[in-house]
């Protein structure tokens, strides 16, 4: 029985400690998540290579009812990024081209204010695109 009391009283303090974050996915507060997303949000000046042309966007990230969310702007279209992923270094999000246009997959690299990285079709095309955060 002294064994049980013990052992009870070694999990259960562990047990809240992840309670917060049980759900999620994942085992950071959210204090720590939004420092994660501090490192990103705001305006993006982005280009991309295409076709031996660069397409200028902005991108803008923000967070929302603490999702982190995006919209990109490029050639008077704006367009939603959707499965937005920030870990604190790697992007990734999609977007769809125009009204029941390809889906384009990004993956990229944050370096501070700087980011590179490349979009893939689904035709199989690689574009690469890089990036800088707007300094207010």
């Amino acid at each position: 029985m002294k064994i049980k009391k013990v052992l009870l009283s070694l999990v259960i303090p562990v047990f809240l400690l992840f309670l917060p974050s049980i759900g999620k996915g994942s085992f950071i507060s959210l204090d720590q998540e939004k420092q994660v997303y501090d490192a990103i949000i705001g305006d993006w000046e982005m280009e991309t290579e295409f076709q031996g042309s660069f397409i200028d966007a902005i991108m803008t990230l923000s967070v929302m009812d603490e999702k982190l969310t995006g919209v990109w702007v490029s050639m008077d279209q704006e367009m939603e990024m959707i499965d937005l992923k920030f870990d604190g270094k790697n992007l990734s999000f999609k977007r769809t081209m125009g009204e029941g246009g390809d889906t384009i997959n990004f993956e990229g690299i944050v370096n501070g204010d700087e980011i590179r990285g490349k979009y893939t079709s689904p035709m199989g095309g690689e574009y690469e695109c890089t990036g800088q955060r707007k300094k207010f």
